[in-house]
């Protein structure tokens, strides 16, 4: 877990709206989420299962005139007030501008879901991410056998 005035540190390169709204959706994330690791990644807060990158299930990354709050595995949420953005496999996010906005409960209950969610969702890509790469490693073994087996032949020029 980060200490406060690391995070506050990196949260005073940006305008001090952002940095209320930023603080709200930071203090939102850590009630829900109680046992989270926080860290920075890609300009990013962000908090995970762990202190892998990989299981990585919500970031708060502010811009200079909004604040994306990112829900790494989104899609599969609920989300009655209609708040999430977004088009793909899995994240969404929600942009949010005001402090105001931050304090919108529909945030709180995403949030929450999101951590629910977050040791299956994880555990279920690191599954992909197994499969994937020892399909990888299977081609590369076929394509090296089978490039080992033809013979190096030359046309003859005339």
């Amino acid at each position: 877990m980060l200490t406060a005035d690391f995070v506050d540190g990196f949260l005073t390169n940006y305008p001090e709206e952002i940095q209320k709204v930023s603080r709200k959706l930071r203090d939102t994330v850590r009630h829900e989420m109680k046992n989270a690791e926080e860290f920075l990644y890609y300009n990013a807060i962000n908090y995970s299962l762990s202190s892998s990158p990989l299981d990585r299930v919500c970031y708060i990354r502010p811009l200079q005139k909004r604040v994306t709050l990112g829900l790494l595995f989104g899609r599969q949420l609920d989300d009655p007030k209609q708040l999430l953005r977004g088009f793909g496999k899995r994240s969404r996010y929600v942009v949010v501008k005001t402090e105001d906005e931050a304090k919108n409960s529909g945030l709180k209950d995403l949030v929450k879901a999101a951590w629910a969610n977050g040791p299956a969702s994880v555990a279920e890509l690191r599954q992909l991410v197994r499969v994937h790469r020892a399909e990888l490693r299977r081609n590369r073994k076929q394509n090296h056998a089978n490039h080992r087996r033809r013979p190096h032949t030359r046309k003859l020029q005339h």
